[in-house]
Order: C-alpha cells, then structure tokens, then sequence
C-alpha cells in the first residue's frame, strides 16, 4: 500500500486495518512470550505485563473495528457519517488501560503483602530487554501512522506503546534487582507500572473527548481557510467562522463573507459557488457560505460605521463589529450591527448592550443601536 490519496476514505480504512492488523499479531506475540516467562518465574510484574499486552491487543481490535464503522458512508439515521466510531474505539481503549492499571495495583498490593520467591535468570532478561525494542518500534510505527492520517484513535495506541516501554523497563530493573541483590520489589513494580498506565490511560482519555465534546478546531486550519476566501478580491472580510468536526474527512465549514452591496445577485452567486468549490478541494472540507452586503463610499453610513467602531474600541479593544447598516430612526438614525464576543469577555451581553447606547446616546442623542452579540467558535 502506498501513503499516496491517503485522505480517500477506502485508503484509510485499509490503513486502519493493516496498522491494527500489526497491532494486535506484535501484542499477541509479546504477550503469550511474557505469559509463559511471568509463570515459570512467579514474577506477577511479568504476568502483569503480559496482560497489559492481551489487553493491548484487545485495544488494536476495537481500533480495527473502531476503522471499519467510520467508513461506513453516511445514512438516514447519520447524516453525517459515521466518522466518530474512530474516536469512540479510542475512548475504549482508554478505558481498558484504566481498567488494567487498576487490577495490576490491586494484584501488585497483594504481591507486597504475600511475596513469593522468584526464578529468573538471564534468558528471561534478554527476551524482557527485545520486548522493549519491539514495543518502541511498534510505538513509532503508530505515531508515524497517526500523523499521516490524522487519527486520534491511533495516537492513543502510539501512547500506550510508549508507556509500556517504561512499565517493562522497570520490569526489568526489578528483574536485575533480585539477581543481583537477591531483593523482591516485584510487588512495588508492579504498582509503579501501573501508575504508568494510570497516567497514559487518562491522557488519551483527555485526548480523545475533546473531538467527541466539541473543541476549538486547529489554529493553522481556521487561518488557512480565512487567508484563502479573503485572497478573493470582491471579499471584504469574514466572520462568524463555525467549524464542525464529525471525524476524519468530515469537517462541516460554515461563515460569513462580506462583498460589495453594489454586486449584482447573480454575480456575487457566481463568486460564491466558485469560492466554496475551492475551499472543498483545497481543505477537503463541506462548506456553506453566507453573503453579508457591505455599503461602500457612503459619507453617513462610513461616519456612523466610525463611530460604532469607535465606542466598542473604548469599551474594549477585543471587541468588534460587522453587518451593519443604518436606517431612519425618528429624528435621528437606528445603527444595527453584529459584534464578535470575545472568550473570557467579562460583561453580560444585556451589559454590553447598555454601556453601548448609553455612550452613543451620550455621543448622538436621537441614535439607538440594535446589537447582536455574536460568541466565538473559532
């Protein structure tokens, strides 16, 4: 297989299923080694590892499983797609690392309090000694495979491989220890190994909710899209930019774009469905965008733009505004607008909403604003 066209869904389901494949035959493999040696030694920090490994095995099926469902094309009942399977499978397998970090404590506590005698000679240390080798390479094999297809689901198996490397590492100087010393800390091992597991268990955990919750898209992403549309000369701006992430390939742009009010419907339609046949081959995203009219060379209009501007600045320098437009308001004008909301703003909308016009009726006593206060999503 080739890394070429790897963002076309069949491509990536078949790397999902070679990735996992390997996976769960090196898990297999390592862990049936380490079973047999934890036995015949009586090491429960072998044994323990061993299981860690069937676990890790169970784990890359799920990511198999987790590869397949998310290729499966969208329906009724899924719109959308079913993209989001990836990072379910991976919050499984968080969740069984938990699971496993957990029993090992408990098995390594009673290890501490009932310790056996241990039989492990040098063999036994060579073969502990090429299982670090061979998790580290299956750890850099994930994290590579992860980049190339953006999975999360993935870079959680490339975590969990590097941390097992650590647990046998120190499987391994309790081994040495005993040998060499003739003291019996493999209960202690046991439960710094499963303090490792603990903290990469949660780790991905993190990692993994944050896509399923919803969390801010890639910074490098929202530019990339941003500086592309505003290349486009009759684009004045953007705003109101919303991102959705539904898994990998499956990302739902939506945002405003402000053109000149003078353009022709059919003209800016022209611009518009050109642009967002663009943005879809370029960033391999869905994208809707919405034409906000902009007035240009308008001396009323660009004075109370000005001092729309002006009054938000003084109120604070984050805040700014867009769509707006002024109309007859009595004997004076009504200004309507919307303003983009930073995060952390500390005043209440019905807050900001007031100091405005009491500024402006301050500045322009027969002027009212009408605000909607737009919340950032990018």
């Amino acid at each position: 297989m080739s890394w070429k066209n790897v963002f076309n869904t069949s491509n990536r389901e078949n790397f999902g299923k070679f990735i996992s494949g390997v996976g769960i035959f090196v898990n297999i493999l390592l862990s049936c080694v380490k079973l047999t040696i934890g036995l015949v030694s009586g090491a429960i920090s072998i044994v323990a590892d061993a299981f860690n490994n069937i676990s890790d095995a169970g784990t890359a099926l799920i990511m198999l499983f987790g590869f397949k469902i998310a290729a499966k094309p969208a329906d009724e009942e899924h719109p959308f797609g079913h993209g989001r399977a990836e990072y379910l499978a991976g919050l499984f397998m968080a969740a069984g690392m938990i699971f496993v970090g957990g029993e090992l404590l408990y098995t390594s506590i009673e290890k501490i309090i009932s310790p056996e005698d241990l039989k492990i000679d040098k063999i036994t240390l060579f073969v502990l000694i090429l299982s670090v080798f061979v998790k580290l390479f299956l750890g850099i094999f994930y994290k590579h495979a992860a980049k190339k297809i953006n999975s999360a689901a993935i870079g959680a198996a490339s975590l969990d491989s590097f941390t097992d490397c650590i647990a046998t590492g120190v499987v391994i100087i309790s081994a040495v220890i005993y040998l060499e010393f003739g003291i019996n800390i493999d209960g202690c091992a046991g439960i710094f190994i499963s303090a490792f597991i603990f903290r990469g268990g949660f780790t991905s955990l993190k990692e993994i909710l944050n896509p399923l919750l919803g969390y801010k898209p890639d910074p490098e992403l929202i530019a990339g899209i941003k500086n592309f549309v505003t290349q486009t000369p009759e684009i004045l701006g953007v705003h109101d930019l919303i991102i959705h992430n539904y898994g990998a390939n499956r990302i739902f742009v939506s945002m405003h774009v402000e053109m000149p009010a003078t353009l022709k419907l059919l003209e800016a339609h022209e611009i518009i469905d050109r642009l967002e046949r663009k943005l879809q081959s370029t960033f391999q995203i869905s994208v809707t965008l919405h034409v906000d009219p902009v007035v240009i060379g308008d001396k009323a209009f660009d004075e109370h733009k000005d001092l729309a501007e002006k009054i938000l600045v003084d109120i604070d320098s984050r805040l700014s505004l867009h769509d707006f437009r002024i109309v007859p308001y009595k004997s004076g004008r009504k200004l309507i607008f919307d303003v983009a909301v930073p995060w952390n703003f500390l005043m209440s909308d019905r807050e900001l909403r007031k100091e405005f016009q009491r500024r402006l009726i301050k500045l322009h006593a027969d002027d009212r604003a009408i605000i909607h206060l737009d919340h950032q999503y990018c």
